[in-house]
């Protein structure tokens, strides 16, 4: 054989995957074909697809600067998978999502029996963000199972523009469908989402230097911080410039009577505005518990720093709702401004010394 056949074919058994191959490679069209991305350091996920009942979309240890673009719609079939299952979870340093023409759909109506996470048919949470920093941009999720997003362990995170609704067919069944839920987290950015539920659209349940900034929260409990449980500590939260319509609440502030070691902390709303409040405008209690507000407030889990200024807007007509309630037992500096709520009934503020503006 001659030298330059002998190289030839060599050449051939040891060729590197062309280009055209490798993005081949990194473009998952199936379910199937998301495991074989996780290699690579830009991936393509390109729907329509429909992911099989009772499995998951893991996208865990990334390589760092890993880029994510999400197009087209992802269906989740209804399994039986629980609330201590979540259909996606992504990990990873410096991960860039864009989803800006992408949906996530959870096919949660077929899930909502009113119960949530509290009983029923099993119900998972839809996507779980650990140990990641980056950014997600533009995604949109439809018909969350029970909680959408749940934010844990992660430090420098921005999302923006994401949407999340909620609505659905039987909507009012939808309980738990929390919009971020966010716990042992720092510097955290929500920014312009858009966010149809039926539960607390923030929760945060423990983490520092959150901002939640420009955002839209339509159905749901309200914003959130908590509810605040034994050894959680939220301490630098900043919510701005947000609106929040036919909800429950507005402003909520939630913590158990016995949340031994918890703490809340220098948290500031500026600039809300809200319209059709059922409950409560602005609510502070420390005897919140799962089943319903005891009435008897705790000293546990102190509340301090809380800063209100230019909270404004209405009431649902006819609501017997209170436009601000303040339940406490260990509350202090407390300083609210430009209080404009109409339309409910007087405020009630009790274990708060002196009472701020608006009680």
């Amino acid at each position: 054989m001659r030298i330059s056949a002998i190289v030839a074919a060599l050449v051939a058994t040891t060729a590197i995957a062309s280009p055209i191959e490798k993005r081949a490679a990194c473009t998952a069209t199936s379910y199937d074909g998301i495991a074989g991305t996780k290699s690579c350091s830009a991936i393509v996920i390109q729907g329509p697809f429909t992911v099989p009942a009772n499995k998951k979309v893991d996208l865990t240890g990334l390589k760092a600067g890993t880029t994510i673009k999400i197009t087209g719609t992802i269906t989740f079939a209804k399994g039986n998978l629980g609330k201590n299952d979540d259909l996606v979870t992504i990990s990873g340093t410096n991960i860039k999502i864009d989803g800006s023409n992408g949906i996530l759909n959870g096919s949660g109506p077929k899930y909502w029996d009113g119960k949530g996470g509290n009983g029923g048919v099993n119900k998972p949470k839809f996507v779980r963000l650990s140990n990641l920093s980056g950014s997600i941009t533009g995604l949109t999720i439809l018909g969350s199972p029970v909680h959408t997003f749940s934010i844990n362990n992660c430090k420098g995170l921005t999302l923006t523009g994401v949407t999340i609704d909620n609505r659905g067919t039987n909507y009012a069944l939808g309980h738990n469908t929390d919009g971020f839920d966010i716990g042992g987290s720092k510097d955290i950015t929500i920014t312009g989402a858009k966010v149809y539920n039926n539960d607390d659209c923030l929760a945060v349940n423990s983490g520092s230097n959150i901002a939640f900034t420009d955002n839209l929260c339509d159905g749901g409990h309200g914003i959130s911080i908590g509810s605040i449980k034994a050894g959680q500590i939220v301490d630098g939260v900043s919510v701005t410039r947000c609106t929040v319509t036919n909800s429950d609440n507005a402003v909520r502030i939630k913590a158990y009577a016995n949340a031994t070691g918890g703490k809340v902390n220098n948290v500031t709303y500026t600039d809300i505005t809200m319209s059709g409040i059922q409950k409560y405008g602005i609510i502070i209690q420390q005897d919140y518990t799962n089943d319903g507000a005891t009435g008897k407030p705790g000293g546990a889990a102190p509340i301090t720093n809380v800063n209100l200024n230019n909270i404004h807007g209405s009431m649902a007509k006819g609501t017997k709702g209170k436009d601000v309630y303040i339940l406490c037992a260990n509350c202090s500096k407390f300083n609210f401004q430009k209080i404009a709520i109409t339309g409910g009934t007087a405020p009630t503020c009790t274990g708060i010394s002196p009472k701020p503006s608006g009680c």
